[in-house]
Order: structure tokens, then sequence, then C-alpha cells
């Protein structure tokens, strides 16, 4: 059994070593909200302080998204096939999760977001060209295992830290966490972040640790101000487009069928954000079931309302500046006709063919 005087020696050595030369990767943010509290606390709809504070990819919900923690990578080029994550948890090493020798892992880019979370699915769509900078990997005992060890792990504010070691055991960075810095003051509904743009230079007692409890930022920037990561970023993305062709402001189209939006892009576009308004642009919500990939038309299935006012927006979700919409409002209008058996605002033949076809059926158990 190792001695506490022995392990607080060990981590004074590691952090001495980690300070002494430049960092590849570096801690960037951590989850410690408890999984039945909120951020900064409170409830659904208030924190504690009257806000509403939330992360920007979960929204406002307990747990903060769960157990998740956030890397930064400064080194270009930088290779990470089988580096181990060592989790320490209130000064005794808990688990080592190991990055497999997946291609993902093996030339990063500096100013790449990496996340590590336990309840949100793996994203390697990775593409700085095109302007996306995060990778998601999933650690949970139901993950696939195939970018990172398969297993739960633990992330909280009972002074939790991190070391990350390369495939030929170096320490790189750590321990970094609460205990660390700050030497305390992480609560049970706040997240670890640095407050600061990280470089090279950047250690893991930077007194640019902080607790955060306003916001968090599972898989962007930190803002306490704002993280300007292009500052690390060597890669310029290619110019990219969207061009809106379908509905474009002349069309009339009943609520409650399918209507077909298409599209055209330029450049590396890997996905497409499709949202509608029906209030000239004032609010925005995003189709229903969300559109998948790239492909140029998706079948809307459009909501039963009745205004003149509608506009479809389309936007690169890896760069939200490349955006088309509507160059002026169509009109969604309902249809209630009694007898409209297909749903196309018409009673023909082929509402009175589906009437035929159940005369004289009967359901009421009784008659």
């Amino acid at each position: 059994m190792v001695e506490p005087k022995n392990i607080c020696m060990l981590y004074f050595l590691l952090s001495f070593l980690s300070a002494a030369f430049a960092a590849d990767v570096v801690l960037n943010e951590y989850n410690a909200v408890s999984s039945s509290l909120f951020l900064n606390g409170g409830n659904t709809s208030v924190d504690s302080d009257g806000g509403q504070a939330s992360d920007g990819y979960f929204g406002r919900v307990t747990g903060n998204g769960g157990d998740w923690f956030e890397l930064i990578v400064i080194t270009d080029h930088l290779d990470m096939r089988d580096w181990d994550l060592d989790i320490y948890e209130d000064g005794a090493f808990n688990e080592t999760l190991e990055l497999t020798s997946h291609d993902i892992w093996s030339d990063l880019r500096s100013g790449t977001i990496i996340t590590i979370s336990e309840d949100v699915e793996s994203d390697i769509s990775y593409n700085p060209q095109a302007g996306d900078w995060w990778i998601n990997v999933q650690a949970s005992n139901s993950a696939s295992g195939v970018y990172i060890t398969p297993s739960n792990f633990v992330v909280n504010n009972n002074d939790w830290q991190l070391v990350i070691i390369d495939d030929v055991d170096n320490v790189i960075f750590g321990p970094a966490g609460e205990g660390i810095s700050p030497t305390s003051g992480i609560g049970d509904t706040e997240t670890f972040r640095l407050e600061a743009t990280p470089d090279a230079y950047t250690s893991a007692n930077s007194p640019d640790y902080d607790d955060g409890k306003t916001l968090s930022t599972f898989g962007a920037p930190n803002q306490w101000g704002q993280q300007e990561l292009n500052l690390l970023r060597t890669v310029v993305a290619e110019p990219s487009g969207i061009l809106l062709y379908d509905p474009n402001g002349v069309e009339i189209i009943a609520g409650g069928t399918i209507h077909n939006i298409t599209w055209e892009t330029i450049g590396t576009i890997d996905s497409v954000l499709i949202e509608f308004s029906v209030d000239n642009g004032k609010t925005w919500s995003e189709v229903y079931p969300p559109n998948i990939g790239n492909s140029g038309v998706y079948d809307w299935l459009v909501p039963i309302v009745n205004s003149e006012q509608c506009k479809v927006r389309l936007t690169n979700p890896a760069d939200i500046s490349v955006f088309d919409i509507s160059d002026g409002a169509f009109t969604i209008y309902e249809c209630p006709l009694e007898g409209d058996l297909t749903g196309d605002c018409l009673i023909n033949l082929d509402d009175l063919a589906i009437m035929a076809s159940y005369w004289l059926q009967e359901e009421n158990p009784y008659e």
C-alpha cells in the first residue's frame, strides 16, 4: 500500500515534470455536477441565483451531461495512439482509460477538442478542413471499445485529477484537476475549466484553472470570456457554401404532407442542420427526425399550422457561419376538410375508394 505522503510526493514530481516541458495536450474542462443536481443548483426552471445556468451542448439537465472531461491538442500532427488517461479520485488511483490504435488518433491537429464521455455516443466525423475540430468518444460499459476502453468511469468534485501518459509511459500532462489547481473549490454544482487560451506552456498547476457555475461548454471552447483556439489552429478550412433550392419563398404547402427540402453544397460539408420557422425567422425549430448527412434532399413532414411567414434554414454544424435561408417567406396551411381521407386537401374518388374499402365494417362488439 502506498503511503499518502508518497502519493503527494508523486503528484509533486509529476506536476513539476509536466510544467518543465512543453505540453502536447492539456486538460481543458471536466464536469463535477452531481447526477441528481443542476449546474449552479436549483431546479429545471431556474438555478440558485435565479438564472438559467446550462451547458451549450446538453442544455439545462440534471447531472449536466453525466461523466465527461475535455482535452485540447497543442502539438500539431500529434499521434495519441495507445495513450493512457489515468484517473485519480480523492488522492487515489481510480482507473485507466486507454486510447486504441485506431487511425483517428494518429494525426491530430493543434486546436483539436477531444471529449471523453460516458453517455454521449462516439462521433469521429472530425474534419478540420471542413471546420470540424471536435472528436467525442464514448467510454462506458456499453460502448464499442473501438476508440477507447469500453468502461464506465468517474468524474466528480472529490479532488478529481487526470494524468495523460503516452505510449512509452512518459507523463505528458498532469496530474491536473482539483487539489492541484485550484487546490480546492470545485463544488458538486460546478465544472472545472481552464480560463485561458491553452498553449504549449500551460501547466497543470496554472492559476488559470478555476471553477465555473454559470455555463459549461462540452465540445466547444471554454467561455468565461472566450478561448481563442484559432490561435492554435494552422488548418485553414476550405471555402464551403450551401444553396437552398426548395422551399425558397413562393411555395404553398399543406400541413401534414411530405415536402422535399432540396439543396446543394460546395466544399466539404459532412452534415447539414435543417430548421424551419413559422414567424419569419424570429424563432427556429429543428425538423424531426433530424437530418443525417448531406444527401441534398430531405423528406420533410410539414407541421400542421397556418402561416404565411414560413422559412427554412440550412446550416453547416461544423461552421455555423455557412448557412442559407429561404429567400422569401412561403405558406403552410391547414386543411381540415371532413372526408379528406388521403390528406391531399381534396375530396375526390381517391377518398371515396378508401371509404368504400371500409363500407359496412363494424367495430362495436355490442352490435
